[in-house]
């Protein structure tokens, strides 16, 4: 098995189980305004853009992972996310630390990932 071939099983495994799995985001002065996730639907992973509120008021119990560009070792190229309370709005970050901005590990922004997308599907 590839190591793309062990990441994808990871991201699975974990959206079998509910999580959901972020491949982009457009974050502009600090905040995020759309966001690439992937999650399990049947039988199969589904795309779809949201936005921060959507992802605020749906974040799932269950977790929410952020495909981390550059990294090859399947046990960190999935980084969790969390989510949590500043003075004036909700803050999302990988890196474990409370600046009030978002942070979603460096991955590439949405209009990048969709076109990728738009190339396999040619």
């Amino acid at each position: 098995m590839t190591k793309a071939e062990t990441i994808a099983q990871k991201a699975a495994e974990l959206m079998k189980d509910g999580s959901v799995v972020i491949t982009a985001a457009d974050i502009k002065n600090g905040v995020v305004q759309k966001i690439q996730v992937y999650f399990w639907d049947d039988k199969s992973a589904v795309m779809d853009i949201i936005s921060k509120d959507d992802l605020v008021q749906n974040f799932p119990d269950e977790g929410v992972y952020v495909l981390v560009p550059g990294v090859s070792d399947a046990g960190k190229a999935l980084r969790q996310l969390e989510m949590f309370e500043g003075e004036e709005d909700m803050y999302f970050r990988t890196d474990g630390t409370k600046q009030e901005e978002d942070e979603f590990a460096g991955v590439p922004p949405v209009l990048f990932m969709e076109t990728v997308e738009a190339v396999c599907g040619l």
